[in-house]
């Protein structure tokens, strides 16, 4: 059942990044790019480390992603890094609740920062076509 739900993931991520792909500048582009390597990142981590220090390790790959995103953010024109940092933010606080929970209430809190992935991916997409319809480009003058 997990590899269903793993699998239709990382199949609506590739979607999403794809879609965004079309509908971005080469700014979106960048910030695409490290969406990518920190899911590539990410999933790494959890094929070549144990899960304790796989957790900590995606963290730390969830901070840099926010770090990007944020930046770019704070220099564009576009509202999509906005909603998407928020969404990213949300994810990263439940995975640093997951690291100091005891026992198995950690896979919980690891489900529910899985769960923002997916509205911050909408995000993007919709506010990158809401962009390309507009004819939003580029960063701030």
């Amino acid at each position: 059942m997990n590899a269903i739900f793993l699998l239709a993931f990382w199949l609506f991520l590739l979607a999403a990044l794809a879609i965004g792909w079309q509908a971005g500048d080469w700014h979106d582009r960048k910030a695409i790019l490290a969406i990518a390597a920190a899911a590539a990142l990410s999933a790494a981590t959890h094929m070549f480390f144990p899960e304790s220090i796989a957790l900590a390790l995606v963290a730390l790959v969830d901070v840099a992603l926010l770090a990007v995103i944020v930046r770019y953010a704070l220099s564009s024109r576009k509202y999509w890094p906005i909603w998407f940092s928020a969404c990213h933010a949300t994810t990263l606080l439940f995975e640093l609740a997951a690291l100091f929970l005891p026992g198995d209430q950690h896979i919980i809190a690891e489900r529910v920062a899985a769960f923002w992935s997916i509205p911050a991916l909408l995000v993007m997409v919709a506010g990158l076509i809401a962009d390309q319809r507009r004819g939003v480009t580029g960063p701030k003058p």
